[in-house]
């Protein structure tokens, strides 16, 4: 009898792992193929009004080894923020443009802008004038910046470059040594990547 007992609680505990592992298997296997169609669709940008563009894509479902081999600069900006990689919930990258187009009238000074401020700009047809151009570049990773000058009139091209990241991760409240103990705190880190500009907003919200 004990035998018998032994022989179905071996057999049951057999079952139960292998359900667990095809289970594993079979949720990663989704996982994978869910990772597939986000990669496959890619981003999708499109714009909800005249003023506001928006950028949607499919979240990636990554272990830590993936993440590791897939996205090192994701790990190099956790240890950045003295983070380990299995504290993070979710990390989100995005990446802007903008581009200004500007026309401008250049004045010798305030008297000038005055004198000229309501002259209809009407050429005179019978007069052909040649006025020398001048030019001023810049350029760097963030930045580029065109600028034609010719007679009173100036034509600047201005193109600006941003990469924001997004991590949001855990941790806990107390520490001491290698010991960490309390109710874990969620928190959103935004790093700006681009010298020239200052975050002035950021909120994170989870709905419950």
């Amino acid at each position: 009898m004990k035998v018998k007992l032994w022989i179905i609680a071996s057999v049951a505990i057999f079952i139960l792992f292998q359900t667990a592992a095809f289970i594993k298997i079979y949720d990663d296997n989704r996982r994978l193929s869910d990772n597939f169609m986000a990669l496959s669709e890619g981003t999708k940008y499109f714009r909800l009004n005249d003023s506001i563009s928006a950028a949607r894509s499919q979240m990636l479902l990554l272990d830590n080894a993936e993440i590791k081999k897939l996205f090192p600069e994701i790990k190099k900006n956790i240890e950045l923020l003295d983070l380990k990689l299995r504290q993070l919930e979710r990390y989100s990258a995005v990446g802007s443009e903008a581009q200004y187009y500007l026309a401008t009238k250049i004045y010798e000074d305030l008297q000038d802008l005055r004198e000229n401020q309501d002259l209809s700009g009407q050429a005179d047809l019978n007069a052909t004038l040649f006025f020398p151009v001048k030019y001023t570049v810049y350029k760097d990773k963030w930045i580029d910046f065109q600028q034609r000058i010719i007679a009173d009139s100036a034509y600047t091209n201005i193109q600006t470059r941003d990469s924001i990241a997004i991590v949001q991760n855990w941790q806990r409240p107390h520490k001491f040594w290698f010991v960490k103990w309390g109710r874990k705190q969620h928190f959103q880190t935004v790093l700006n990547f681009n010298p020239y500009s200052t975050i002035t907003y950021s909120i994170y919200v989870k709905k419950q």
